[in-house]
């Protein structure tokens, strides 16, 4: 049997996601009693208060499916973004509407366009899809948004664009950002990934959310409850875009893909304005440790948008993480984002980053 005959012919080309290690698997790994994930870029203060206790009033209606548009949610969503409820759709995760959007709208042979150091879905959607993903280049760790005009052809259907941008934590200033959406041609989609956009200084937040209402046609927005929100166990994100496009992705959207559990919580996360605004000045405040800290290190690192920041760590990054890990601290190496040297650490709490900074300096020979 060769198993080609039998494959989507565009998935045989997806080079396999690899996610940061979890907390159980490192538990069974190592069989350590304390482990911190500083990986995979959640939120350390977990979830809302007012999410927790609506969880456990959930369990009368774990047997009833959700409704299959989320209405409630949308109408949210809606009111909190000064939009209307058509101008959104909800999926399963920021992955899952990355998912509905590829089939909504990639055709066989479509190009997509997709930074050389980016999020790794873009391209496993597309070639899912059997679309082309074409490469644009990087200026040092910045998206070069110059290179992608120039690989614009009359293939592009799709750029992908994640600003701030994963791994790096970098954003496009807000001018350099809004001057390129404008000037794309309409008959090509700029999907703009804002997963961390809550985290991102006033001078690098575009108006994203203004362009949808003045009724830009080609811009679909991603967004997430996963990060700011500290829902990632979840499942749950949300695009925003022009109503007809919006209707596309509702057309091919799975029954049912948002999860009883997931749209609930969401509404009440959208509430908890405290641990919103707790999360991002306690974020703010450990992002200038790491700084500090890193500063007196000598070590190389990026100025981060996020909630997480890429350090260099001069050595094999591979190895320094699997040295943090026998200690029980879980980051993630970037040694396939082509950042072989690099390590990239979610800011935790106050306790996590000190563990972080003691083990990190032992293991580079740089403790006092």
């Amino acid at each position: 049997m060769n198993i080609k005959d039998y494959a989507n012919s565009g998935i045989l080309k997806i080079k396999e996601y690899i996610p940061g290690k979890s907390i159980k698997q490192v538990e069974r790994e190592i069989g350590l009693a304390e482990i911190y994930k500083m990986a995979s870029n959640e939120n350390p203060n977990g979830a809302s208060n007012r999410a927790r206790a609506l969880y456990r009033e959930l369990e009368d209606h774990l047997h009833r499916y959700p409704e299959i548009y989320n209405p409630e949610l949308m109408a949210k969503f809606a009111q909190k973004l000064n939009l209307k409820p058509e101008n959104i759709t909800i999926g399963n995760g920021g992955d899952g509407v990355i998912y509905n959007f590829g089939m909504a709208f990639i055709n066989d042979g479509d190009e997509a366009l997709i930074p050389e150091i980016t999020f790794s879905v873009y391209e496993i959607v597309t070639r899912i899809m059997r679309g082309v993903p074409v490469f644009t280049k990087m200026k040092g760790t910045l998206i070069d948004i110059d290179d992608i005009y120039k690989k614009i052809t009359d293939k592009t259907k799709v750029i992908y664009l994640c600003n701030p941008n994963n791994p790096t934590g970098e954003a496009l200033p807000v001018k350099e950002l809004t001057d390129f959406i404008k000037s794309i041609p309409e008959r090509i989609i700029l999907f703009l990934d804002e997963a961390y956009i809550e985290f991102t200084e006033e001078e690098y937040t575009p108006d994203s959310l203004g362009m949808i209402r003045g009724g830009a046609k080609n811009l679909f927005i991603l967004r997430t409850f996963s990060k700011i929100y500290g829902l990632a166990g979840v499942r749950i994100g949300y695009g925003i875009s022009n109503p007809e496009f919006i209707n596309l992705v509702q057309r091919v959207k799975p029954p049912f893909d948002v999860s009883l559990i997931a749209e609930n919580l969401a509404l009440h996360a959208l509430d908890d304005t405290d641990f919103f605004n707790k999360t991002l000045n306690e974020t703010n405040i450990e992002k200038k440790y790491y700084y500090s800290e890193l500063d007196k290190m000598g070590l190389k690192y990026y100025k981060s948008q996020t909630n997480y920041i890429l350090i260099d760590t001069g050595i094999d990054g591979a190895s320094v993480a699997e040295k943090l890990i026998k200690k029980g601290i879980i980051v993630r190496p970037t040694k396939n984002y082509n950042f072989p040297s690099c390590i990239r650490v979610t800011i935790g709490r106050k306790k996590e980053n000190e563990l972080f900074f003691k083990y990190f300096k032992e293991i580079l020979g740089k403790e006092k």
